[in-house]
């Protein structure tokens, strides 16, 4: 069997909490492993194996006792730090109109069944724009303390549309909390630890307000993870000015966002380069911050929560909708300017209007309103999704006649039918895939 290993630098991660990591390097090992053929591996590298890794072939580990770490034959994967970096600012806020947010809320302000995970510091929980918001927040390492960054990125995802304060891009769908900083830094092992439990929690979309320069694999295997169960990953270019994106942001499967100002032009502060996908909003973003106050911050931490947000709704409208889909709609629809360049703009600038393109998972009914007894007709759909659907005819609760009732090909349907009994019937489509159901209605009148 063929031995696998990822070759990179050893480095020591700063500020670590103790209670969980005992050590601050692992390695990646053929995860077909069995114990034994793992610990005899470690072993033969010089290592011993403080804990396993929630993901298969990952270790954290540590030099035998007689030995030096730079007598281990093996390279060592550093437990990196990674930062989030914002500045505050006292601007207008403007973001919801700049990226036409409001005009896209008659599709839908957010289902309940939609989640968006924040991988970030502790969300105030306890701020009264999060009151029925929060699905599930969890601390994977350290001491939970609610922090501004974290509480900002979740309001302008999900802030409650109470009347009061701000209102969030999706204000009806659910939040998950995975707390990962301590402090300025968290750890890429906690990071990818934070993307499994969002997983776990049944996300559909992940934002990560977070980014390093270096490439971890278990921040990537986490994120590859996610891409298999259709669960879209939504990253910060970063704020450093530089011709570099972040990682994971650099992942191609990751929608790479910048920030733009009120005019559009692109932040001084944000990063740019190959992979970067679209720009946002993260000047002067006004938002929920810690103490059940607001606040305004920038950055392109800022930024990425806009688009998570955009992207639930769109997931609100087709649950079942592709991740590959659901890219091609955000780009194809982001605003564009002369003299605008892919290095600085990516594709554009976020336009909720893509919202108007992403299709429902059943569309363009055609269905008689009126017909005779006894007469033949036909009725017509569009289905777009990966999921079940169901069509049936009811008449008084009872079912009349079930016309499909499995994954049906995207495109156009049609089927014919005759009634007899004269009365009223409803023609329902129920599209249902895991937790995720949409229901669509349409009544027929036989007289």
């Amino acid at each position: 069997m063929k031995k696998q290993l990822v070759s990179l630098t050893v480095a020591l991660a700063v500020g670590l909490p103790t209670t969980a990591f005992a050590s601050s390097q692992y390695v990646q090992y053929d995860p077909t492993f069995t114990d034994q053929q793992k610990q005899t591996w470690l072993k033969d590298q010089g290592l011993k194996e403080v804990r396993p890794l929630k993901q298969d072939g990952f270790s954290l580990v540590e030099p035998l006792a007689h030995l030096d770490a730079d007598e281990v034959k093996v390279d060592l994967i550093p437990v990196t730090d990674v930062e989030k970096a914002t500045d505050s600012a006292q601007l207008q806020q403007t973001y919801l109109d700049q990226s036409r947010i409001p005009t896209y809320w008659k599709y839908s302000h957010g289902k309940s069944d939609i989640r968006v995970a924040i991988i970030d510091d502790a969300i105030d929980t306890k701020h009264s724009e999060f009151k029925n918001v929060i699905y599930k927040t969890t601390t994977i390492s350290g001491i939970r303390k609610p922090d501004d960054h974290g509480t900002h990125v979740a309001g302008i995802v999900a802030a409650a549309e109470d009347g009061k304060g701000i209102v969030g891009v999706a204000s009806g769908v659910k939040l998950i909390g995975a707390d990962v900083f301590d402090g300025d830094y968290a750890s890429s092992i906690d990071i990818g630890d934070g993307i499994l439990y969002a997983i776990a929690q049944g996300a559909d979309v992940i934002n990560l307000s977070l980014g390093q320069y270096e490439f971890d694999p278990y921040m990537e295997k986490a994120i590859k993870k996610a891409e298999a169960n259709n669960i879209i990953v939504v990253g910060a270019a970063g704020n450093d000015g530089r011709n570099k994106l972040l990682f994971p942001a650099s992942m191609s499967s990751v929608v790479a966002v910048g920030s733009v100002g009120t005019l559009g032009r692109a932040s001084t502060f944000s990063n740019y380069g190959r992979g970067l996908n679209i720009m946002a909003p993260g000047e002067g973003v006004y938002s929920t911050i810690v103490g059940n106050k607001y606040g305004y911050l920038d950055g392109t931490s800022m930024a990425t929560p806009i688009v998570s947000g955009v992207m639930a709704l769109a997931k609100s409208k087709n649950p079942f909708i592709s991740n590959h889909t659901l890219r091609s709609k955000l780009y194809a629809a982001a605003s564009k300017k002369s003299g605008d360049t892919s290095l600085h703009y990516g594709k554009g600038r976020l336009n909720a209007g893509m919202l108007a393109k992403v299709p429902a998972p059943i569309s363009k009914i055609s269905l008689p309103s009126i017909i005779k007894p006894n007469q033949t007709f036909s009725f017509y759909f569009n289905e777009y999704s990966s999921a079940s659907t169901r069509t049936r005819l009811y008449k008084d609760g009872a079912v009349v006649k079930t016309f499909s009732d499995s994954n049906l090909r995207n495109g156009l349907h049609k089927f014919s039918y005759k009634l007899k009994d004269k009365g009223t019937y409803k023609l329902v489509f129920t599209t249902s895939a895991g937790r995720h159901t949409r229901t669509v209605e349409r009544v027929l009148t036989v007289k």
